[in-house]
């Protein structure tokens, strides 16, 4: 496969290479541009990762190959950890410069002036895992790459593009709707690799009735432990933060109790600092690290050594990240283990009853669409600061005319200033400081521990601030435990102290959904169904105190920070008000019902829609947008957790039929009586 694919690369097309972990796609575009450098010198390449640990060992990567070739490249790192008087040699001297899409659509663009020599000779654009670039996100970075080959075209180059997947259904289609151009799809692997053997376990019931079953968090410690007892190095992949720090702690204190060195045992995730992160990629390099629990953050291709043995605490959401994680282990031709510890949430339990699923189905399709309106503007507004538009001048596949109107609403904002040939950028701020990539508001909290100087031991995203940042909750970072005593929202941190507790601390939340605009609605025999524009209103409201070794609630407390809102679109579904009655069912049994059918259209969306679960939110609300009176039924809404909305909730009205037949075959098939984990999800979380 790598033949082929530097063929294609040899012969001008663009290229897409998507083969399982560990099969060698980095060589095809390490190669391609080692041989172009060494040809011509003035020749550039850029490489983009979703991630800062992708971006500095790739830099390793790259150095090596060079060396051994006798080739002198210059790959530097261009990211936010990056010092200023770096970025400065980098802009003028490096032949190969990795970074990340939220890099290049905020410090590079917008300054390609300093970027003169590297954009006029840039030969190659590399876009590494690119089935991550999906829904939102994805979304957004192919309006970025819009922009990049704008600005590549005005300093004269035209790059060819590589781009490197996982496994998944559509990467030809998918690799051109990124860069909007014709690919070569490589799917056919010709690497050799190891014997993986995959085990789904399935934790035994501990309330039949309920299909409440034995805590999937303590199932995975006690497999890791019993790992780790045997000397195995073992990866542990879980869904969450909270839980990567839970584990941690719980794993340290078994390696300690068996003898071993607690320090073996770490923890990596998103929002540990770099030098933390870097250490722990060299400690499992160099094998002093023999235990690493981690949140999505090692799923793609960092370097991190002989690993033997995967745990996944819990379904990652599909199949193509399953195996890419799975792929962690076994690399290098290695045999590795690989179990999937199931939730009691009705797709791990399917996954459990149907472990065929996950190697026969074709894997999911990614999906972006480029086109959204509100992402464009966004984009427009940035590729108007950078150059001017000429009039009647398109913006990639997004037409002239429809870019014309893009700019005059900008105009009419002030924004922009149309001229006799070009509109110009008339604004102040740059506006990419204000455009997230990844659908979260700007502004990241810094957690400072207020007993050793202010010492900044993390950063946390706007977004999951108020629901882990609240004064009293139990910050955890490393295994170890901070209470937050101070919330400065304006400023943007955290102040904590370090603490010895025995428990955590879950927020409790408040919200409500209120229409702002209906675009369409479809009445059914026992409901109307809707789609429009609507505001939803949230506000953490208090927490719970869950102790670490057994799960139990051992306490409330309450919190007072001001709401959030959210302007955006939703799918709607609203009963008809004698529900009720037709069903020979109490209100109360009703609403648990909808309840129920609000969680199970969630997950069913989620896999209709290809996207990621976390970008549908889900709120049981009255006509007034809050709780429904007495003499009414709640509506369900399904709303999408981005400003503006990516469209969805246009597909989930057009197949409302399709879904609802959906739902409705996942709620029928399940064998309980009342509803369980398994088929509308858990009445609270359990982990």
């Amino acid at each position: 496969h790598q033949a082929e694919a530097l063929a294609h690369v040899g012969e001008g097309r663009h290229v897409v290479v998507a083969t399982p972990t560990a099969s060698g796609k980095t060589l095809v575009y390490n190669a391609a541009t080692l041989s172009a450098l060494d040809e011509a010198p003035d020749s550039r390449a850029l490489y983009l990762f979703p991630t800062k640990a992708l971006a500095h060992d790739q830099v390793a990567a790259v150095d090596a190959l060079a060396a051994a070739c006798g080739i002198d490249v210059g790959a530097h790192a261009y990211d936010g950890d990056t010092p200023s008087d770096a970025r400065r040699a980098i802009r003028s001297a490096a032949r190969v410069v990795v970074s990340n899409p939220d890099m290049l659509h905020a410090g590079i663009l917008p300054n390609h002036d300093r970027w003169h020599g590297f954009f006029a000779g840039l030969r190659y654009v590399v876009l590494d895992e690119v089935h991550t670039y999906r829904g939102v996100f994805g979304s957004h970075v192919a309006n970025v790459l819009r922009r990049l080959k704008r600005v590549a075209a005005f300093h004269g180059a035209s790059p060819q593009f590589v781009l490197c997947s996982a496994t998944i259904a559509n990467p030809g289609e998918h690799a051109a709707a990124l860069i909007e151009a014709p690919v070569s799809a490589v799917t056919d692997s010709g690497a050799p690799r190891g014997a993986r053997t995959f085990y789904v376990y399935n934790p035994p019931l501990v309330d039949g009735a309920r299909g409440i079953r034995q805590s999937y968090v303590q199932a995975a410690r006690r497999l890791t432990r019993a790992l780790t007892r045997e000397g195995i190095p073992t990866i542990v992949f879980t869904n969450s933060r909270l839980n990567v720090e839970r584990l941690t702690r719980h794993l340290r204190d078994d390696v300690a109790a068996d003898g071993g060195d607690p320090e073996s045992v770490s923890g990596y995730r998103g929002g540990y600092l770099p030098q933390h992160r870097r250490g722990v990629e060299a400690g499992l390099r160099a094998g002093q690290i023999q235990t690493v629990v981690s949140t999505s953050a090692l799923e793609l291709g960092v370097d991190i050594g002989q690993l033997e043995a995967c745990v996944l605490a819990g379904y990652p959401g599909t199949v193509a990240s399953m195996l890419q994680r799975a792929g962690r282990a076994g690399r290098r031709e290695a045999p590795a283990s690989v179990v999937l510890v199931a939730r009691s949430e009705p797709v791990d339990q399917y996954l459990s009853a149907h472990p065929d699923y996950l190697f026969e189905r074709t894997p999911e399709h990614a999906r972006v669409r480029a086109d959204n309106l509100l992402v464009v503007a966004d984009h427009v507004k940035c590729a108007a600061f950078e150059l001017p538009f000429q009039v009647g001048e398109g913006f990639g596949g997004f037409g002239a005319e429809a870019t014309a109107e893009v700019l005059a609403w900008l105009a009419n904002q002030r924004l922009v200033h149309r001229g006799a040939r070009r509109w110009q950028w008339a604004a102040d701020p740059y506006p990419a400081q204000k455009v997230g990539l990844r659908g979260i508001a700007e502004g990241n909290f810094t957690v400072l521990d207020q007993q050793h100087q202010h010492t900044v031991v993390a950063e946390v995203d706007y977004h999951s601030a108020a629901s882990t940042l609240y004064p009293q909750a139990i910050y955890i970072v490393g295994g170890r435990t901070y209470q937050v005593q101070h919330l400065d929202w304006d400023g943007r941190r955290a102040l904590v102290d370090p603490v010895q507790v025995d428990y955590y601390t879950d927020a409790m939340t408040y919200g409500g959904v209120r229409v702002l605009e209906c675009f369409e609605a479809l009445r059914l025999p026992a409901a109307e169904v809707g789609h429009g524009e609507v505001r939803v209103f949230e506000r953490v409201v208090g927490f719970k105190k869950i102790r670490f070794a057994t799960g139990e609630n051992v306490g409330y407390g309450e919190v007072d920070l001001p709401g959030h809102e959210l302007h955006t679109t939703a799918w709607w579904i609203a009963p008809a008000p004698d529900l009720g009655l037709r069903c020979d069912l109490p209100r109360h049994r009703v609403i648990d019902a909808l309840e129920g059918i609000a969680e199970a259209a969630r997950r069913v969306a989620a896999v209709r829609l290809m996207c990621d679960g976390g970008d549908l939110g889900t709120a049981l609300v009255g006509a007034e947008g809050e709780a429904a009176p007495d003499e009414d039924l709640p509506t369900v809404y399904l709303y999408e957790r981005y400003p503006g909305g990516v469209g969805y909730h246009e597909h989930l009205f057009e197949t409302t039929d399709a879904l609802l037949d959906a739902v409705d075959a996942a709620l029928s098939g399940c064998p309980c009586a009342d509803g369980c984990p398994s088929c509308v999800g858990a009445p609270a979380p359990i982990a």
